[in-house]
């Protein structure tokens, strides 16, 4: 709830804000800035993804992780896998993001500077719990579609997570390295 309540103050702070400066959503500071207010960034899909596993809610946590529609089934016994891990540290998991590697999605895909130009983004993430030694994952997330940033106006986008993976495995959704 309390969440819920900051996302509601911070969402209508950064409105306020648009509206007094006078920005469109399409423009760079306009669309990040509701991203974060939304709650619609990769940090805070990671974030979802582990309440739901630390919630012990199965359901809720593969419905977070979406493999993409042309998935194997290696992707779809890790998806599985991976939540049953996680689940496994129970009410007691916790977690810090270490980093965030953004990818440019379009053309030839590579690690950029600009979040704002991204449209995918790998999430290296420690996860450890009381008496479990801490171990290391990376999520990637992608925009379905792609994201074209400057050349789309900054449209705001969805991410969906579509692969994690201990930070010794390859990654089998976006295998860019």
């Amino acid at each position: 709830m309390r969440d819920i309540l900051w996302r509601m103050g911070v969402t209508l702070m950064a409105l306020t804000i648009l509206a007094m400066i006078g920005l469109s959503a399409s423009c760079q500071p306009a669309h990040y800035l509701l991203e974060q207010a939304l709650g619609r960034t990769p940090q805070a899909q990671v974030a979802e993804y582990l309440a739901a596993t630390s919630a012990g809610d199965r359901q809720a946590a593969l419905a977070l992780w979406s493999p993409p529609a042309t998935a194997d089934v290696t992707l779809t016994a890790r998806r599985e896998s991976v939540t049953d891990d996680l689940l496994g540290y129970g009410s007691r998991l916790e977690y810090r993001i270490l980093a965030v590697e953004w990818w440019r999605s379009c053309c030839e895909p590579a690690v950029i500077p600009d979040p704002n130009e991204a449209g995918a983004a790998r999430v290296r993430v420690a996860i450890w719990g009381e008496g479990q030694a801490e171990e290391i994952y990376l999520f990637d997330l992608l925009v379905p579609g792609g994201s074209r940033g400057t050349a789309a106006g900054y449209p705001l986008r969805e991410w969906a997570l579509v692969d994690i993976y201990a930070e010794t495995a390859a990654p089998l959704a976006w295998t860019w390295r």
